[in-house]
């Protein structure tokens, strides 16, 4: 929400939602960028409106998100002391950046279509992006998807207060459907907010692909320290990679709202980590980490482990469907081994316990015991595989007490699936994947 105020600072906003949140975050960096006098508390940034102009916006835009300008990479190439035997790979390199590439844009090639870069005429192209310098930004600003575009209206760059909220999701074509959406089809009971400053959102969230806002607005001070830390300029990472990262949210103890949008989608989601949650993530290893990252396929797709994982941490949600999935295919042992580790996480919030080690040497002494009928202990895990993917638990019971008389192995987990199997589901998890064919990553057979 925004006061206009006198005194020293005409202008007061306050974190009242998300989207004034995220402004905030942004002029908060752009007042900083110039060194501009302001004024933070707790509850409200104070500054002077004047000082935010077109051209200062821009030039800052370019400089926060330079890596994203095609101009500022021409720059960089003709400004670059390169070895006479690569001049051939610097002029091509800047040709493609002028001409019509997949590495540049419509306006670059409006702007250069009537030059080439020849190896001597860098001052006359430097000269050329001088003069052209804030429409350039302006229109690589306006149409970067993962620019301006990716979160706010791109026909509403710099445009003062509209008709309609100018943020993706909230932007509505009034002329087209003003009426449509209105009370009574009356324009004038449509409720919106919008201002100029929305257009600093874009500075609010992460520089990743699924870039994302942490709305931790406990107080100013905290809510623009949480969204400046140095992952918010590492593209190569996505919010998930930041949730198993101790260090990003170690310095939040308590339930935190996260905005976040995906370039694909014209809309904002938002997920909430619990404390619950972030004990979890503090609890996975690197070596669980790693074996999410790895490529699952499954029939002839590719699972996202990662995205599946965080999603049922944030959400309180087993993994036993997935778990379901992977023991029907082949050579997933591996993935099944850590994937309930991270299970018994969700169930309990702890690591692996004595009877899941009970649970795995048992698997262990019957494969031994059966070590010279290994089809005898293929058609006993496929039974048990049946039974548990079909919810038949009672029947699993059952297989493990034909398969312990037949080995002569006592099972020492079969007591707890006797008393309560779902709550000890993990531990017939545990069995079925250590009796199964053992294979390594890599498909080698141990």
């Amino acid at each position: 929400m925004k006061e206009i105020t006198e005194g020293e600072f005409d202008t007061r906003v306050y974190p009242s939602d998300w989207r004034w949140s995220a402004a905030i975050v942004g002029v908060s960096k752009y007042l900083r960028n110039y060194d501009i006098h302001y004024n933070q508390t707790d509850d409200y940034l104070e500054f002077n409106i004047k000082e935010i102009t077109d051209e200062k916006y821009l030039l800052f835009a370019e400089k926060y998100f330079r890596e994203s300008m095609h101009h500022k990479k021409v720059e960089d190439l003709l400004d670059t002391p390169w070895n006479d035997e690569r001049e051939d790979e610097r002029v091509k390199a800047v040709n493609e950046k002028l001409s019509k590439n997949i590495s540049s844009n419509t306006i670059m090639l409006k702007t250069f279509k009537e030059i080439k870069y020849n190896g001597k005429n860098s001052l006359e192209i430097l000269k050329i992006i001088d003069r052209n310098r804030l429409r350039l930004i302006t229109e690589t600003f306006r149409g970067g998807r993962s620019l301006y575009y990716n979160f706010c209206n791109e026909n509403n760059l710099l445009k003062e207060d509209l008709n309609s909220c100018r943020i993706r999701g909230y932007s509505i074509d009034m002329p087209k459907k003003g009426r449509s959406i209105a009370y009574m089809r009356d324009t004038s009971t449509f409720l919106y907010s919008d201002d100029r400053i929305f257009d600093f959102i874009p500075f609010a969230f992460s520089k990743t692909r699924e870039a994302f806002f942490i709305n931790n607005n406990f107080n100013l001070d905290q809510l623009i320290k949480t969204n400046s830390w140095e992952c918010h300029d590492q593209p190569q990472k996505s919010i998930r990679n930041n949730l198993f990262n101790r260090d990003s949210f170690n310095f939040i103890d308590y339930d935190v709202e996260i905005i976040y949008k995906v370039r694909e989608k014209d809309y904002f989601e938002t997920i909430y980590v619990r404390e619950k949650a972030r004990k979890i993530f503090n609890q996975i290893d690197k070596k669980q980490l790693d074996v999410l990252r790895k490529p699952c396929k499954v029939k002839n797709e590719f699972i996202k482990l990662e995205k599946i994982v965080t999603d049922s941490i944030l959400n309180e949600i087993k993994l036993d469907d997935l778990l379901d999935i992977l023991l029907k295919e082949r050579n997933k042992g591996y993935f099944i081994s850590h994937l309930v580790k991270i299970n018994e996480l969700i169930y309990r919030g702890g690591n692996m316990t004595d009877k899941q080690k009970i649970a795995y040497g048992s698997a262990m002494q019957i494969r031994k015991a059966l070590r010279n009928n290994p089809s005898k202990i293929r058609a006993y895990e496929q039974r048990l595989i049946s039974a548990i993917t079909l919810k038949d638990y009672n029947r699993v019971c059952e297989i493990l007490l034909h398969l312990s008389a037949y080995t002569q192995v006592s099972i020492g987990v079969a007591v707890d699936l006797f008393e309560n199997f779902e709550n000890n589901k993990n531990l017939a998890y545990t069995f079925i994947n250590t009796l199964g064919e053992k294979k390594t990553f890599k498909g080698e057979e141990k």
